[in-house]
C-alpha cells in the first residue's frame, strides 16, 4: 500500500506543479473522446464526421468553459440530426432548448455527467455511469444522467428514422413521424433505464454521505447490487431480455472506476478517527475527523519528536474553529488534512 500512494503523491505533485498544462490537456482528451462519442451514434452529416472538425471542437472546448462544450455537442448533434430530415431537427433543438433551460443553465459544471452517458453507451458499459456518476457528483449528478440518457435514445430514434426514410413512400414517412412523436411519450425502455439509473444514483450518493465507517466503499458495493438487480428486474417487468453479462460486466467496471476515483481523492484511515467537542457562545460543536493515509505526511510524521506536534484531536478542533470564525477561509487540501 504504501508503494502505491509514493506513486499516487508523486502523480499528483507533478500534475499540481503542471497544472497549466495538465488541465487543459485533460481537458482536450475529454473533449475529443466526447466528441468522437456524439459522431459515433450520430453519423449523418460528413462534415461534421470530419476528424478535422473534431480535433478543432476538441481545442475549443479545452479551452472554453464547460458550458461551451454542451453547445458544441448541440450543434454537432444539430448538423446530425438535420441532415436525416427537417422533422428530426426540429425534435432535437425542442429537446436542446428543454435541457439547457431546465438544468445546463443553472448547473453548467455538470456537464460532463450528460456526456458520460453516451460516452458509456458507446463503450457498451452504460451500467458503469450511474454508479460513476455518483461517486463524482452526487444526487446533482442525477437529472444531467437522466439528460444523457434522453440524448442517446433520441440517436436511436434518429437512427431508426434515417432507415424508414432512406425507401421513399408514404408509409415510412408516416412510421418516421410516428416515431419521432413517441420518442419523449411512449419508450419504455428510456424511462426504465431513467429509474434505474436513478436509484442507483441516489441509493450511492447518500449511503456515501453517512459517516459511518467505510460508508463510501458500502456505497459503492450497495449502488453496484441495485444497479445489477434493478436493470434484471426492469428487464422483467417490461417484458424484455436483459443481457445479463452486459449488466453486471458494466456495473463492476464502474465500481472499479469509482473506486479508483476515491483512491485518487484520498484512502481514510478509519482506525485513527477523532472525534472532538467544543462550544462557543452559540452552539455545542460535534466534530468527526477521518485522517487519510498519506505515505509522505507519515514519513514526516515519523521524523518529528512527539513533544514538537499537536495531538490530532487539537489539530481538529483548531481547524474546525478557524472555519467557523472564519466562513470565508478556503477549506484546506488533501496534502494540508491528511
Amino acid at each position: 500500500m504504501a508503494g502505491i500512494l509514493n506513486i499516487k503523491n508523486v502523480i499528483r505533485n507533478f500534475c499540481r506543479k503542471q497544472d497549466e498544462v495538465i488541465t487543459p490537456l485533460f481537458r482536450f482528451v475529454w473533449s475529443l473522446i466526447v466528441f468522437m462519442s456524439i459522431n459515433k451514434i450520430f453519423t449523418y452529416n460528413t462534415l461534421a464526421s470530419k476528424t478535422e472538425v473534431v480535433i478543432l471542437l476538441a481545442i475549443l472546448a479545452a479551452l472554453l468553459p464547460d458550458g461551451f462544450m454542451f453547445f458544441m455537442v448541440g450543434a454537432l448533434v444539430t448538423l446530425h440530426s438535420f441532415s436525416v430530415s427537417l422533422e428530426v431537427g426540429a425534435v432535437f433543438i425542442v429537446i436542446f432548448t428543454a435541457i439547457y433551460c431546465v438544468y445546463v443553465r443553472f448547473f453548467p459544471k455538470y456537464v460532463y455527467a450528460i456526456m458520460l452517458v453516451p460516452i458509456c453507451y458507446v463503450a457498451h458499459i452504460p451500467f458503469a455511469a450511474p454508479i460513476i456518476i455518483a461517486m463524482v457528483a452526487g444526487i446533482p449528478g442525477l437529472v444531467p444522467s437522466l439528460c444523457g440518457i434522453v440524448l442517446y435514445y433520441f440517436s436511436l430514434c434518429a437512427a431508426e428514422v434515417a432507415r424508414l426514410l432512406e425507401v421513399e413512400s408514404a408509409e415510412n414517412e408516416i412510421e418516421a413521424l410516428k416515431q419521432l412523436s413517441e420518442v419523449l411519450v411512449s419508450n419504455k425502455d428510456m424511462y426504465t433505464t431513467m429509474i434505474i439509473f436513478a436509484i442507483t444514483i441516489l441509493v450511492t450518493a447518500i449511503l456515501k454521505k453517512f459517516s459511518y465507517p467505510f460508508a463510501i466503499y458500502i456505497a459503492i458495493a450497495a449502488g453496484t447490487i441495485m444497479n445489477i438487480i434493478g436493470s434484471i428486474l426492469a428487464g422483467y417487468v417490461v417484458g424484455e431480455d436483459v443481457d445479463a453479462t452486459l449488466v453486471l460486466v458494466g456495473s463492476l467496471i464502474g465500481a472499479g472506476i469509482a473506486l479508483i476515483i476515491r483512491f485518487g481523492q484520498g484512502v481514510l484511515d478509519y482506525k485513527h478517527t477523532e472525534r472532538v467537542q467544543f462550544e462557543d457562545d452559540d452552539y455545542y460543536y460535534y466534530v468527526k475527523a477521518v485522517p487519510k493515509i498519506d505515505s509522505e505526511k507519515a514519513k514526516e510524521k515519523g521524523v518529528k519528536k512527539s513533544s514538537d506536534r499537536k495531538k490530532p484531536s487539537e489539530a481538529v478542533t483548531e481547524t474546525v474553529k478557524d472555519m467557523i470564525q472564519n466562513p470565508t477561509m478556503d477549506v484546506p487540501g488533501d496534502e494540508e488534512m491528511a
